[in-house]
């Protein structure tokens, strides 16, 4: 095995700068200049990993921030939280007149910066305010950390189209077993406060870490993103042998050991973990989760109340579903239990094959295109969306512990499309009933629809094209899947409204079960048997919920609450308009400012 340098790389790449087959990205439109952009600046310096995800300028074409990892360690967090209070800081003494242009922005940039700090006296964990799980616990999990969101990022969103960001890519995979150690000491920091992850997240993190450590080098999934994106990318052959062997060896002599160091550390926690799902049993545990509550769900709802309508919402729909299922014969057993035996049906199945896979795919492309087709009955002709949208399955090598479909965004500067992602590795859990439905949620008119726009505001600050409102976007995608049903998608298709009435039922039980493990104290096991009876859902989809949930407390509220809170303003909009109400532009004036609060959405409708 041969050792190519970042000099030799450089060079190589050299070779082929001016193949007109060499993908350059879209210039950025320049960002307001001023104190915004100042503080932005200042805290994607502690978030590298989140400038590289939203494809920032200091990401691409081999910026420092396409360089590094996350600081994972405790100085880091320290220091990340430092920079967002210095900002909250600065934003106050600032003076300004709410019709300047930074008075316009203010009142969101303070909202991102006050959600950063709601929970920042507990020193566990760790605070991103651009990425939608907010505080996270468990600074590693099968969710979290530099070993899933690090690499993953770096094999689908980071840059390679130029010279320099392929060499920027390379060195920063050379420099994965820094962040890893700042892991590992984090891990120990926190444990020696209490806080350490139940033994089921633990578990579920280990297989994460031995697939990077099994199979030849070349083979890894990180070294074929390399080889593919580079020769998409147009560079020549002896080019993208260069780059590749330069990353198979940083793969075995800093990835790997790496890796191995951390599984080494997990597996030492294993014996005395903690059996206790919810964070309740954590130091702070209940300011913990009202904090991520009033964040993640953006409520003032206590959990007592959330659960509630968690409760409340199940039997609404559960009676809708009841009715749809009796006109099919199927009135006897739980709901869950007659939409399993319906999913089960071959009508309902693809193969469990390379075949069946691809045949999935393309089923889900088609109500992707045919949703596109009714943008002009949605919105206003100017905000409709221009990114393409790619429908991709979920790795191999992460779909163990993946959500069953997710969606990842377009970068700034349009090089990069939206990507929607469908979780593979149980194909019987992907029934084609549930597709449709799926897909306008994190396609069209969902995520990449609401993404795609923010993405491309304009000459805004940077913080606001990628500020994250878990119960906005969510709550956006949950109010877009019940839209299709209204625009009369399913009037032909029974079957499918079934499916789109279980997945609303699923984002309903989630307020259920995710009180019930952080705030009730429920057990892992008894969350699990109430998911899989009141929804049906397949029990591997069901337990890799349950797990997300224990890993992200409070992250799973904002579908439901985000949604309710959305059909409200639609209702009272229609109400104060009239005969004038024009749905278009309802949706204008919730997507054409971006993602914010939605108490902010509610004073652009005129309603506050």
């Amino acid at each position: 095995m041969f050792e190519f340098d970042r000099r030799q790389t450089l060079a190589a790449l050299a070779l082929t700068a001016a193949s007109p087959a060499f993908a350059r990205p879209r210039k950025l439109p320049p960002p307001t200049v001023g104190p915004l952009e100042t503080i932005t600046e200042s805290l994607l310096a502690r978030f590298p990993e989140s400038a590289v995800y939203n494809g920032t300028p200091g990401a691409l074409d081999g910026g420092p921030l396409a360089r590094t990892f996350d600081d994972y360690s405790p100085a880091g967090e320290a220091a990340a939280r430092s920079s967002i209070q210095s900002a909250r800081d600065l934003l106050a003494r600032i003076r300004v007149t709410s019709d300047s242009e930074l008075g316009r922005h203010l009142p969101l940039i303070n909202a991102i910066l006050e959600n950063a700090t709601r929970s920042a006296s507990i020193s566990y964990g760790k605070i991103n305010p651009f990425n939608f799980s907010g505080h996270v616990p468990y600074v590693v999990s099968q969710l979290t950390g530099p070993h899933v969101d690090g690499l993953s990022w770096m094999m689908e969103q980071q840059s390679l189209a130029t010279a320099k960001a392929v060499d920027a890519w390379i060195s920063k995979l050379e420099g994965f077993g820094t962040s890893i150690d700042g892991a590992i000491e984090k891990i120990r920091a926190d444990a020696a406060i209490g806080c350490t992850p139940p033994r089921a997240l633990i578990s579920k993190t280990i297989p994460i870490l031995d697939a990077f450590l099994t199979g030849k080098p070349g083979h890894q999934p990180i070294i074929g993103a390399l080889k593919t994106r580079t020769a998409a990318a147009g560079f020549s052959v002896r080019m993208r042998e260069v780059a590749a062997r330069r990353a198979i060896t940083a793969l075995q002599r800093r990835v790997r050991p790496a890796i191995n160091k951390l599984r080494s550390e997990l597996l030492a926690m294993l014996p005395d973990a903690r059996t206790d799902a919810g964070v309740w049993a954590l130091p702070d545990g209940a300011a913990f989760y009202a904090a991520n509550v009033q964040t993640l769900g953006d409520t003032g709802l206590s959990p007592d109340e959330v659960h509630q309508i968690g409760l409340d919402e199940v039997a609404r729909i559960s009676a809708e579903m009841n009715a749809l299922l009796a006109t099919r014969g199927m009135t006897q057993g739980s709901i869950g239990a007659r939409m399993l035996a319906l999913a089960k049906y071959p009508a309902n199945q693809f193969a469990d094959t390379d075949a069946g896979r691809e045949a999935l795919l393309d089923y889900v492309r088609a109500k992707v295109k045919g949703a596109e087709t009714r943008y002009a009955d949605l919105l206003p002709a100017s905000l409709i969306p221009r990114q393409s949208l790619l429908v991709k399955r979920v790795p191999v090598a992460t779909q163990a512990s993946a959500p069953g479909g997710y969606y990842d965004g377009p970068s700034l500067d349009g090089t990069r499309p939206g990507t929607y992602w469908i979780n593979l590795r149980d194909m019987t859990a992907v029934a084609k009933l549930r597709l449709p439905t799926l897909s306008y949620h994190e396609g069209v008119p969902g995520h990449h629809t609401q993404g795609s726009i923010a993405a491309a505001l304009g000459a805004v600050p940077t913080l606001i094209k990628i500020a994250s409102f878990n119960a906005y976007a969510e709550g956006w995608a949950l109010y877009a899947e019940r839209l299709m049903a209204e625009l009369g998608t399913y009037r032909d298709d029974p079957l499918g409204d079934l499916g789109r009435l279980q997945d609303e039922l699923f984002r309903a039980v989630r307020l259920v079960v995710d009180t019930g493990l952080h705030h009730k104290r429920w057990t892992r096991e008894a969350a699990i048997t109430w998911m899989l009876d009141a929804t049906g859902v397949a029990e591997s989809r069901v337990t890799a919920e349950i797990e997300r949930y224990m890993a992200w407390p409070g992250q799973a509220l904002g579908y439901k609450l985000g949604q309710l809170r959305l059909l409200s303003l639609r209702e009272r909009m229609k109400a104060k308009s009239g005969k004038r109400f024009d749905i278009r532009d309802f949706h204008a004036g919730v997507l054409s400012g971006g993602a914010m609060p939605l108490d902010l959405i509610e004073a652009r409708l005129g309603l506050g």
